[in-house]
């Protein structure tokens, strides 16, 4: 009779708050968007409810951007698609995939308007509440960085939207949707806005790098708007009027009835504001990077965090110390620690977001941000080792099991499009830095560090004939020895990569194809070992044992022999996007995190089949 492993669950904590990605509201209840799901709460609740996927469809998570729509639908945009919950709670998957950035709703006549841009598709227009729908860019350049999307308050009477693209912006006053381009709007933008007052007098409003402007005359000519503070505006909000404006200057709110003649600044918000929503004159919700939600009464005259069952925390990583310490970041900024396991937790903000955080089970642990490259040794202290001009979205931090050894890879497209690969290390901590560039591939899809600091593996399209190749580089040397890699690599694989804890075999996860490369500082063997059934979402060393993977809330465990098997029950319900295994532990045990923000033991036991 042979033996399984049964998973025990531990739920550890779980912290309210965090980033809060979009807002909506219609006047009385508000919507919230986050990277744990949707949430919804009326405008003078002191408690969030969370929204919630039928059972068989799945996870609702990384909701952004959200809609209330006049008739009272919420339309809720993910990385699967654009998804409709009506009152009654019935939901409609209105559009797959896709990258949406931004969703209007309107109504003309007894057509039920939602307009939605996407970053591929550009715009595109159900006139019934999103069950069909047509492209809508006549006039558009073919490719347009669009950045938002606002529609007129009084959009029966004058149809106008307004197209805010990163390089300027476009009207649109036609059924038929025809795009123009507003040539005097400024550029560098960011956010826009179109208000009326109760004459019914339309003013627009752009903002970005360079402040906020305000046109009176459709665009044809701008003013710079002096605001009581200084800065980059961020955010425009209306309120479902169209006669009440709010923008964001990084922590700073300021408002006007008037259609932008006079201002009032409310007191600095406790962190940066990612996104707004207001309700009417006296009445304004501002979600942020850390504090989670936090709402303005004129008659308070304060700001108030109402976070209660709102949860936007999601792990950017996990990390477990032999001293029994627990490390757990997320991309509000905030590091947990727990000198106990997780029975105990003490957090620490770092007052910016995390892209990413790496440490082993002894030494320094390290938190990337847009920024800066941060250090600490206990998880409370932080300083910056390194600054960082302009972080790539195709970027990994790594670090050796001691710390001593810390490497930050990027890649980037030049702008003559040439790709170029940067390497940074340091085999001191962080104290002093070397600095790499190659052009010796065309595209990086995965990278990952030895645990002893020594080699550096990427798996790669080789420069020239896209080759894809497995590539080791020994530090500091910047020379590479490059393998072909057995099967073609898709530019969209999702690739993970990690190295057995000593350092003689390399896990590496394609989509859902598990492999394992042996020797691979030597003559590497290749070689495929099973198959997940969803992409992975995570991976952790499994001590001496192998590795775990997750693939959303399933658990696997691969061992170094390459016996790829499931490990059962699942414990989180929601997708887990950092896991570690437990380096005081003699079995199989670790620590998970989810994209709600929990965090999670587990400890697999075995039983007879």
């Amino acid at each position: 009779m042979g033996k399984d492993a049964h998973l025990v669950w531990r739920h550890l904590t779980r912290q309210p708050g965090g980033a809060v990605l979009a807002l909506a509201t219609d006047g009385k209840t508000v919507l919230a968007g986050t990277a744990s799901g949707a949430f919804l709460a009326r405008h003078d609740a002191d408690s969030w409810e969370t929204l919630a996927f039928p059972h068989t469809w799945g996870r609702l998570e990384l909701a952004n951007p959200v809609v209330i729509a006049p008739w009272g639908d919420r339309y809720i945009a993910t990385p699967s698609g654009l998804f409709r919950q009506q009152p009654n709670g019935t939901w409609q998957r209105c559009l797959e995939g896709g990258t949406i950035v931004a969703i209007r709703t309107t109504t003309e006549g007894n057509r039920r308007l939602v307009i939605v841009a996407d970053q591929l598709d550009g715009i595109l227009v159900s006139a019934n509440a999103g069950t069909d729908w047509e492209p809508a860019n006549a006039g558009l350049p073919q490719l347009v960085e669009v950045v938002d999307l606002v529609v007129s308050p009084q959009f029966e009477r004058d149809r106008t939207v307004l197209l805010v693209a990163a390089d300027g912006a476009f009207l649109s006053r036609s059924r038929r949707w025809s795009w123009h381009e507003i040539e005097s709007a400024p550029t560098s933008l960011e956010c826009g806005a179109l208000t009326t007052d109760e004459t019914g007098r339309l003013s627009l409003f752009l903002g970005g790098d360079a402040g906020l402007f305000r046109s009176r005359d459709r665009g044809r000519t701008w003013e710079r708007i002096a605001l009581p503070v200084e800065g980059s505006c961020s955010l425009l909000a209306t309120d479902p009027t169209g006669r009440h404006l709010a923008a964001a200057i990084d922590r700073s709110i300021v408002r006007t009835a008037d259609q932008g003649e006079n201002w009032d600044c409310l007191p600095a918000l406790p962190s940066h504001v990612l996104s707004l929503a207001v309700l009417d004159r006296e009445h304004l919700v501002a979600g942020t990077l850390a504090h989670g939600c936090l709402v303005w009464e004129d008659q308070a005259g304060t700001w108030q965090e109402r976070n209660a069952g709102l949860y936007g925390r999601l792990p950017v990583g996990i990390v477990a110390r032999r001293s029994h310490e627990l490390l757990v970041a997320d991309y509000s900024g905030t590091v947990l620690h727990s000198p106990d396991g997780g029975s105990t937790w003490q957090r620490a903000l770092l007052d910016r977001g995390i892209a990413q955080f790496a440490g082993g089970p002894t030494g320094p642990v390290f938190a990337l941000a847009l920024d800066t490259l941060l250090r600490s040794s206990d998880g409370h202290d932080w300083e910056p080792v390194r600054d960082i001009e302009e972080l790539s979205e195709s970027a990994w931090l790594l670090a050796s099991d001691d710390g001593g050894t810390v490497c930050l890879v990027q890649y980037n497209l030049e702008p003559t499009l040439e790709p170029l690969v940067s390497l940074a290390f340091s085999r001191d901590s962080g104290a002093t830095w070397q600095e790499h560039r190659t052009r010796a591939f065309a595209l990086v899809e995965g990278a990952a560090l030895a645990p002893d600091g020594r080699a550096l593996a990427v798996l790669a399209l080789r420069a020239g004939d896209l080759q894809p190749t497995l590539s080791l580089a020994f530090l500091p040397t910047e020379q590479w020895i490059m393998h072909r890699w057995p099967e073609a690599l898709p530019e969209t694989s999702l690739v993970r990569l990690l190295w057995s804890a000593t350092g003689e075999t390399l896990l590496a996860v394609v989509d859902t194809d598990v492999w394992l490369v042996r020797h691979p500082l030597e003559r590497p063997r290749i070689a495929r070992v099973g198959r997940l059934d969803a992409p992975a979402s995570a991976l952790g060393r499994a001590g001496s044992a192998g590795w775990f993977l997750a693939s959303g809330t399933r658990l696997w465990h691969c061992a170094s022999s390459g016996t790829l098997r499931a490990l059962g029950p699942d414990g989180p319900e929601q997708t887990v996007v950092a896991l570690t295994g437990d380096p005081t532990a003699t079995g199989l045990a670790g620590y998970a995190a989810d994209v709600g923000g929990s965090i999670w033991s587990f400890l697999a036991g075995e039983t007879s089949r």
